[in-house]
């Protein structure tokens, strides 16, 4: 799906939220939120980023070129920003440049040009544009003006045009960045993740490193810089103490304990200088954005590994004293590009030699959309089990602590779950013969279920809506499950969580026969209603709910009896396994549909 599709929704509710005079106006407040903020420095200490950014969105009338302005006063930098907002079309033309370029010209004072500029402009122009354009900063060009043009794409003619335009401020010796950012620059960026910041030290084994430099090689080449070095082992454990999980941002998974791969690890680095652990374990792969070499002492700009976080982890947390003589070995590389890293990292981590394999659960554990609920839920103090081993790594856990004291003792949603609730509920698939934790992070479902090319918010409260209900429908059914013989199946609760839709679609039962028309029907319905968010997103239902699935429990337990007294007939004994194989077949779930709704339009 293209940008433009993928964030078009949220765009159009931030137009309504601040009322801009139209969607393109909030796509520049969208962008700078989920996009630039990841890699431009806005000087921002407050603590509402919308509000900041929506007073210095300037565009309108008399905006003279702008459509947002923003100051670095710490780094004397004017940040100009002009917002192209198209599904189709590139819009961006020299015109509005120069435009843009002759506000600057008047404010550097390069022309006598007596410009008008809106409320909103000039009130940045006067608390802090001033402050950094003093005389003194003028006249020895102590500042810098940089320009980030958005659009659709950037014709190679559009941009020669543009840069043209610029060529005086060379000659004048004005400080000056022109950067480009058509739609899939974007959507690399809104897709990334923000790094930690961190600088840390290791120590390099005197004379055992090399550096490379060299292309990454996808859509555009990314320029790379690797170290391969040893270093010495016992500098590792200050190094988490100090910066703990920050250093694990980007690795897709958790320490898992101590497991038989982490207990020989621990073996190994144990034996001190006799130890071979430099050749038997594959060592420790990380990223960052700069690093150099001083004295034997690497300085890392922003460390993560990606790749290495169980060697890491058993190290510091299992070992304490060590001789120097423990080696471990490193790669290093700084990856030039900022919208490139989450990628490239992602890459490095599958592409290794791993000591544990990495499943599909892991894997997608950074993506967007899975960040989103984890904050979400944090929020309201649950916590959202999204990587295998994460739940250990959290030092004080009173945090999600059950308030109303019973079990469970901590409040947690596992993404496995809410993934297998949204399958059965909105995509209509109770049963598969494939196992539902596997197609949960299938090839074929993953992308429906954890959706990142529709509206993030509804999106979510799909999730969590699909997951409380199957919450209320497993108290159901261990209420129950003593009066019916269904509900002591083990395969049941899915069913009953895909049948629940139809509690919100009883106007139309007579016409629903198959799954499809189902999830065509409930997937129009909006169920943030059903949810309240200032209780930790607990399930808003009348208590009719309760008595319209009893009703589908009672149609479910009908369907069984003629199922039992079909083969009673033919002089055979239904068993309890039969139940469970006639609910795993995958044509059973279309069969019930019928049943269940005939008897609901029956007994309405």
């Amino acid at each position: 799906m293209h940008f433009y599709d993928k964030v078009k929704d949220q765009v159009s509710a931030l137009t309504a939220k601040y009322k801009y005079p139209n969607d393109g106006t909030a796509f520049g407040h969208f962008i700078i939120k989920e996009c630039f903020n990841k890699i431009v420095d806005f000087d921002f200490d407050g603590q509402d980023f919308d509000e900041f950014i929506s007073s210095h969105i300037v565009d309108g009338s008399n905006d003279n070129g702008n459509d947002a302005i923003f100051v670095n006063k710490v780094q004397k930098r004017i940040l100009v920003f002009q917002f192209k907002y198209s599904q189709n079309s590139s819009l961006l033309n020299t015109n509005e440049v120069l435009k843009n370029k002759k506000f600057i010209d008047s404010i550097l004072r390069l022309s006598t040009d007596n410009l008008l500029p809106n409320p909103k402009l000039r009130k940045v122009i006067d608390n802090e544009i001033s402050e950094i354009l003093t005389d003194e900063a003028l006249t020895e060009n102590k500042y810098t003006i940089a320009f980030y043009y958005v659009d659709r794409t950037f014709p190679t003619y559009n941009v020669t045009d543009i840069e043209a335009l610029f060529n005086n401020y060379r000659d004048k010796g004005v400080k000056f960045e022109t950067k480009y950012y058509d739609y899939e620059k974007l959507n690399d960026l809104y897709d990334d993740v923000e790094i930690p910041k961190n600088n840390v030290e290791l120590k390099i084994v005197h004379n055992e490193y090399f550096v490379k430099e060299y292309k990454y090689f996808d859509t555009e080449d990314t320029d790379l810089k690797t170290i391969v070095c040893s270093i010495q082992a016992n500098s590792l454990k200050k190094l988490v103490k100090e910066q703990n999980e920050l250093l694990f941002a980007l690795n897709v998974r958790y320490f898992k304990g101590e497991n038989e791969i982490n207990s020989k690890i621990k073996q190994e680095y144990s034996k001190g200088s006799k130890s071979n652990f430099w050749i038997l374990n594959n060592g420790i792969n990380a990223i960052c954005e700069g690093f150099e070499i001083e004295s034997d002492i690497l300085k890392i700009n922003n460390l993560q590994i990606v790749n290495g976080g169980q060697t890491t982890k058993t190290l510091t947390t299992i070992v304490n004293d060590l001789p120097d003589e423990v080696h471990i070995l490193m790669r290093l590389t700084n990856i030039s590009s900022t919208t490139k890293v989450s990628k490239i990292s992602k890459e490095i981590a599958t592409s290794s030699n791993n000591q544990n394999a990495i499943g599909q659960r892991d894997l997608h554990s950074g993506d967007r959309l899975q960040r989103t609920i984890f904050k979400k839920l944090d929020d309201v103090s649950i916590f959202y089990d999204k990587k295998d081993g994460e739940w250990s790594t959290i030092p004080n856990k009173s945090k999600y602590k059950n308030p109303s004291g019973r079990s469970p003792s901590h409040l947690k949603i596992n993404n496995t779950d809410l993934g297998k609730s949204y399958l059965s509920f909105f995509l209509q698939i109770p049963i598969s013969t494939k196992g539902r934790d596997k197609l949960v992070y299938s090839e074929e479902y993953y992308t429906d279920i954890f959706n990142q090319e529709v509206n993030e918010e509804n999106q979510f409260y799909k999730l969590l809506f699909s997951f409380r209900v199957t919450e209320r429908l497993n108290q159901l059914k261990l209420d129950n499950e003593s009066k019916f013989e269904i509900l002591q199946s083990s395969f049941i609760n899915d069913v009953l969580i895909s049948l629940s839709a139809l509690y919100f679609l009883q106007n139309k039962l007579a016409k629903l026969k198959e799954p499809r028309e189902i999830k065509d029907l409930i997937n129009q319905i909006d169920f943030k209603n059903y949810l309240d968010p200032n209780k930790k997103y607990f399930l808003i239902l009348e208590d009719d709910f309760i008595t319209f699935m009893m009703k589908v429990v009672r149609g479910l337990q009908q369907t069984l009896d003629v199922l039992k007294m079909a083969k009673e007939l033919n002089n055979d004994i239904w068993i309890p396994k039969d139940t469970n194989n006639w609910l795993k077949k995958d044509g059973t779930y279309k069969q019930i549909i019928g049943q269940v709704t005939t008897y609901l339009g029956q007994n309405a």
